[in-house]
């Protein structure tokens, strides 16, 4: 697990110009941004692939329907 220390010194926001953005700054090496605006953050695109790469169920997927009522076929 990482461990972050945060900064608001970061860039302006790409996506509504919000500046400054928060700056996570990790003892590993590498920076993450966010918006405390909008929300935007830096990270947003490798946890879409990383979420679907793992094939769970993501929003929306409903659960299946239950089998139709009736008469069932005969051959």
């Amino acid at each position: 697990m990482y461990d972050a220390e945060g900064f608001d010194d970061g860039p302006p926001c790409p996506e509504c110009g919000f500046e400054p953005s928060r700056r996570y700054a990790y003892a590993e090496g590498f920076e993450e941004h966010e918006c405390p605006r909008c929300g935007w953050r830096s990270d947003e695109q490798a946890l879409a692939d990383l979420r679907r790469a793992a094939g769970d169920l993501l929003e929306g997927d409903g659960a299946p329907s239950a089998p139709p009522l009736g008469r069932p076929l005969r051959a």
